[in-house]
């Protein structure tokens, strides 16, 4: 992991406001001592990283790295905003958690915008008022467009290349930690990914940590909340996907048509002629020839739900054969034509919670095949499922996956030790699991 040393020197090249004078800036920053705040970035309860912040004035140097399953990003930003919170510089350096380098520049200079980043280059007339959205930044950067919006007392704000953030406000929690209680309040930032990102803000409207589901990135001192924040990005989560459902979802009582559609057909590698096809419950129980004038009618029927498909192509639900689901993943399957997944890692109680959801029709999602997670104990041990630190734990927890309902594999992960895996998947065969997983990093 990371960790930051010195302030750089302030003969760093820095940018100044878009009126072009960086000298101005210059001279306001220095007059302005600076700050140090460290975070600690934790997942599934795990410390894996840290993160500092040091300002001085309008100028912000962050220093973010972690490890995580024997990989992780380094990140280095050098930001600067105007007196607005509005960034005017932004230089990224580093490498992303796959290892990919990072070169990102944001640069305002005589009201003119100009971006480079790995998604490709681009400029903009800049209005003093439309905030860049970074591409490969660390979780600081929901900091940056929180503080631009709250600077300016508005709710959203114009985005960089493209599209509007909006800010809103949440729960409003007491945090407890070395230095004392700080009381804080939860946000949400919309417009930068298709699910919302949350943020937690003191009374000061400081920084003191971005929070998900399973990972926290938190001001040191208060990583005993770490599991309490998530939480509440959970059940934030769970509320807007269960809206989503409720919104949207149909419970047919009867069986659907959909006519006039294109389906597949495998021995000519083409699409068929118009169709019509009937679903009944979970199956396909009649697909007939559709003719477009309308002399289809009396395939219809009172008792039936009719679906213009309008031309479109019909696609057998798909197969994901590796996913990590959660809510948000779940929906998002659905919406691109997974109707199964088979599951092949996670946490006990995110995924059993979820399927029940799934199955009582609270949230959206696919049909979810199960596997046991189970992971060796070293230095490079993923922060998800079971770990095992000896040969006599690792074949309980096979037995305890065995033992709960749903779970048709075991997957063994990097860190266990190879000498104990015939034994594991000799007991997972007896009990009528499969097993997968990774080949042993040490054997």
């Amino acid at each position: 992991m990371l960790r930051y040393g010195a302030l750089l020197s302030l003969s760093f090249l820095l940018f100044s406001c878009s009126t072009g004078k960086p000298s101005e800036t210059m001279s306001q920053a220095i007059d302005v001592p600076s700050t140090l705040e460290s975070y600690s970035v934790i997942f599934g309860g795990t410390v894996v990283g840290d993160m500092t912040v040091a300002t001085t004035g309008n100028q912000y140097q962050i220093d973010f790295g972690f490890e995580n399953n024997g990989r992780g990003a380094n990140i280095k930003e050098s930001l600067t905003v105007n007196n607005q919170g509005i960034p005017l510089q932004w230089s990224i350096t580093g490498a992303t958690t796959f290892g990919n380098a990072v070169n990102e520049q944001f640069l305002v200079d005589d009201q003119m915008a100009t971006w480079l980043a790995a998604a490709g280059k681009g400029q903009a007339v800049f209005d003093e008022s439309s905030v860049y959205i970074a591409q490969n930044s660390s979780p600081y950067a929901l900091y940056t467009y929180a503080n631009a919006m709250l600077q300016n007392n508005v709710a959203s704000v114009a985005a960089l290349p493209a599209g509007t953030l909006s800010l809103r406000s949440h729960n409003a929690v007491v945090l407890s930690g070395d230095a004392g209680k700080v009381s804080a309040t939860v946000y949400s930032i919309t417009g930068i990914d298709l699910d919302p990102s949350y943020l937690v803000l003191d009374e000061q409207k400081t920084f003191v940590a971005s929070i998900s589901p399973r990972a926290a990135i938190i001001r040191k001192g208060f990583e005993a909340e770490e599991a309490r924040l998530r939480e509440i990005a959970a059940n934030l989560n769970a509320v807007r996907f269960e809206n989503i459902a409720a919104r949207v979802t149909h419970d047919y009582q009867k069986p659907v048509r959909i006519n006039n559609v294109r389906i597949f057909e495998p021995q000519s590698l083409s699409l068929s002629k118009p169709k019509s096809v009937v679903v009944q419950g979970e199956r396909i129980v009649a697909i007939a020839p559709f003719e477009v004038d309308g002399n289809s009618a009396k395939l219809q029927s009172d008792d039936e739900v009719v679906i213009d498909g309008a031309g479109g192509s019909l696609v057998a639900g798909l197969h994901e054969m590796h996913g990590h689901m959660s809510d948000n993943d779940a929906l998002l399957n659905v919406l691109a034509g997974v109707t199964s997944v088979r599951d092949m890692g996670n946490e006990i109680d995110v995924l059993e919670s979820l399927i029940d959801k799934i199955d009582t029709g609270v949230l959206i999602g696919p049909r979810i095949a199960k596997s046991g997670f189970i992971e060796g104990k070293s230095q490079f041990s993923a922060a998800t499922g079971e770990l095992a630190e000896t040969k006599a734990q690792a074949l309980e927890l096979v037995r305890n996956y065995a033992a709960r309902d749903g779970y048709v594999q075991i997957k063994i992960y990097s860190s266990m030790n190879g000498d104990w895996v015939p034994d594991m998947a000799a007991e997972a065969h007896r009990l009528g699991l499969r097993v997968a997983g990774h080949v042993p990093a040490f054997f």
